[in-house]
């Protein structure tokens, strides 16, 4: 693989939020579930703007290679496999969550006990090829993702951060405006070095 898992995660505050690119949805993939309690998990999407605004993509009984496809339509209502789940987001935005009884885990990590980031997501680079069970060898394309979750308080867990894995495409990461704030502060401060040693 020419990813390096340490080097090449994206940073916490650019993986955070997400929208769906292009008309046709977005499809996940469960890669894996190694977790302990992976019959209590449940994985899917909540409103950027109302954490108890949510979807269920994934429950504890799902296996590796289920599949579902994400939709959300203008006025922001959700469909998941072409059914209407009753439930609008106040923007395309969205987020994800890992969650099991007592505990539940955000992509946003200011949102999680402690500000813990309990998520690592990578982006294809379309060098690679991924080998999964039930769907064969494909090239992972930049527009796709691999997002590994650790389902278990940062400061008491194994940090394997492979407890759920999925595979994304159709969408893209929506950095933060404090994160883009900074991201142009310092690109300014870039330009205004560089006019200084001309």
């Amino acid at each position: 693989s020419s990813i390096d898992v340490n080097a090449d995660q994206i940073a916490d505050g650019l993986d955070s939020y997400w929208e769906i690119v292009g008309g046709s949805g977005s499809t996940t993939t469960l890669v894996l579930e190694l977790a302990g309690k992976r019959e209590s998990n449940t994985f899917g999407i909540y409103d950027r703007n109302d954490t108890s605004n949510y979807v269920e993509l994934f429950a504890g009984s799902d296996v590796a290679s289920a599949q579902r496809t994400l939709t959300i339509d203008g006025g922001g209502a959700v469909f998941i496999d072409g059914v209407d789940q009753g439930v609008n987001l106040s923007t395309g935005q969205f987020g994800f969550y890992l969650a099991r009884p007592g505990v539940q885990f955000y992509s946003d990590s200011t949102l999680n006990p402690g500000g813990t980031d309990q998520m690592a997501a990578y982006r294809g680079t379309g060098v690679d090829t991924l080998d999964l069970a039930g769907l064969g060898q494909f090239l992972w394309t930049d527009d796709q993702y691999i997002i590994a979750w650790e389902d278990m308080p940062y400061g008491r867990s194994d940090k394997d951060v492979n407890d759920l894995v999925v595979l994304i495409d159709g969408v893209v990461n929506v950095p933060e405006p404090g994160t883009l704030a900074l991201l142009g502060l310092g690109l300014a401060g870039l330009g205004a070095a560089r006019r200084r040693k001309a």
